[in-house]
């Protein structure tokens, strides 16, 4: 589908909206990020397949898609029929229903580890569950986790988030809730060898680290984390929050070939409901099974969400094998085009890119690693995602751009003209 997007789009209703939302919510959105967009954060009307519409009638080619999660893109019909028959069901909160197990079914069937699953709503939650099952899986309570691998929000983990600080994350954290947390380098096997030991319930981190960046794994680092929590019998989770149905069917742990004890997933599975699971051996997860792990949730397993998965995975299942080449092949074309580009105007821009997500930074030229994060100059990445909105494309206003299934020929044709013309804008900033 196609843009109808305006020379000079208007932003009148967004920001109307804004005056309007402020009064009683706050910062006038649900979700903290939201209010970096510039010059407004723009309220959203409707969506079609990779086509976002705002409030004001201006049509962008969507590159959050909604943070992630639209892996099919907005309102892939096979969900939407799923999501209206299930509705006509009722709603059934907090029943017993035989979604579940089919979707339980199918993770198993394309997730490497996935043995047995469990749901939750979110991947906050859902980490917190995987953790949970670690320390009583193995009698032991301290974590390793990597800098700049973000695992949600909650006190216990949320540390270390940000170049050159390992401490909370936010104001309001309990800095004792993270006592129990090693932090280490993420890409360094070395420096985990360091630190691990048999006192460790569980060494946490993206397999991919798309949030931070869009960093592939080093070169036989993975691997390396394997070896090392087997040999001292620790618990090997990958957050495949984001990574998980997106960078390939079974997620970063097909792509690259290393199989954890427990992986979180969530966003993609869905595809725009939201859900979350987590999923391991059966060895590790009988601590939830037999019940040492308590596990609650008025909205686990929702039949809604669980039935948007189930439609969802066994699209993927399906057409997979045309689906995730296309959207890997198109994320490397916008990723080269951004450095190009970049490099023909002598601008202090480069890309990365990982499956079908790029991260774009301003102030550096060269991302090679997580290390280099601090190099990048965060309040101009705002100012260039300004300029790709005004020409058009929605990426998220950190730089993050994701594709999904619903991106055509066109849509990235389209993209690569909006993206040539916003770095010329950004040139002239």
């Amino acid at each position: 589908m196609q843009t109808t997007q305006r020379e000079t789009p208007g932003f009148t209703n967004s920001r109307q909206y804004r005056e309007y939302a402020v009064r009683h919510l706050a910062n006038g959105v649900s979700s903290t990020p939201r209010t970096a967009q510039l010059p407004v954060p723009v309220a959203m009307d409707r969506a079609l397949d990779a086509i976002l519409t705002d409030v004001d009638g201006n049509d962008y080619i969507d590159y959050t898609m909604g943070y992630g999660p639209l892996i099919l893109g907005h309102n892939p019909p096979e969900v939407v029929a799923a999501l209206k028959a299930e509705i006509d069901k009722g709603f059934r909160t907090a029943s017993v229903h035989r979604g579940e197990g089919r979707l339980a079914e199918l993770i198993a069937e394309t997730v490497p580890c996935g043995e047995i699953s469990s749901f939750v709503s979110t991947g906050t939650e859902a980490v917190q569950l995987a953790l949970r099952i670690a320390r009583a899986a193995t009698g032991r309570t301290r974590i390793i986790k990597f800098r700049a691998n973000y695992h949600g929000w909650f006190d216990s983990v949320h540390v270390a988030n940000a170049p050159g600080n390992d401490g909370p994350g936010s104001g309001g954290q309990d800095p004792k809730a993270s006592e129990n947390i090693t932090v280490v380098d993420w890409g360094d096997a070395a420096a985990l060898e360091k630190v691990i030991s048999s006192d460790y319930a569980a060494v946490i981190l993206e397999a991919a680290a798309v949030n931070a960046g869009c960093f592939a794994p080093p070169e036989g680092f993975l691997q390396a984390v394997r070896d090392l929590t087997r040999k001292h019998g620790v618990v090997l989770i990958f957050d495949e929050v984001i990574t998980g149905y997106r960078l390939a069917l079974g997620g970063a742990q097909e792509m690259f070939g290393v199989t954890p004890d427990i992986a979180v997933l969530g966003k993609a599975i869905g595809a725009g409901m939201p859900i979350s699971a987590v999923t391991g051996s059966r060895a590790v997860m009988e601590a939830l099974v037999d019940g040492r792990v308590m596990h609650r949730g008025t909205f686990n397993g929702n039949p809604l969400s669980v039935s948007a998965a189930i439609a969802c995975v066994e699209r993927l299942q399906r057409d997979g094998a045309e689906i995730y080449p296309r959207m890997t092949a198109q994320a490397a074309a916008i990723q080269a085009h951004i450095n190009a580009e970049a490099a023909a105007l002598d601008l202090d821009v480069c890309a990365n890119g990982v499956g079908s997500a790029v991260q774009i930074f301003t102030g550096v030229r060269q991302m090679a690693n997580i290390a280099d994060l601090a190099k990048a100059d965060r309040s101009r990445i705002v100012r260039l995602t300004e300029m790709l909105m005004m020409n058009g494309l929605m990426p998220l206003p950190r730089g993050l751009m994701y594709l999904s299934a619903a991106h055509t020929d066109g849509d990235i044709e389209a993209t690569m003209h909006a993206l040539s013309k916003g770095l010329h804008a950004y040139a002239t900033l």
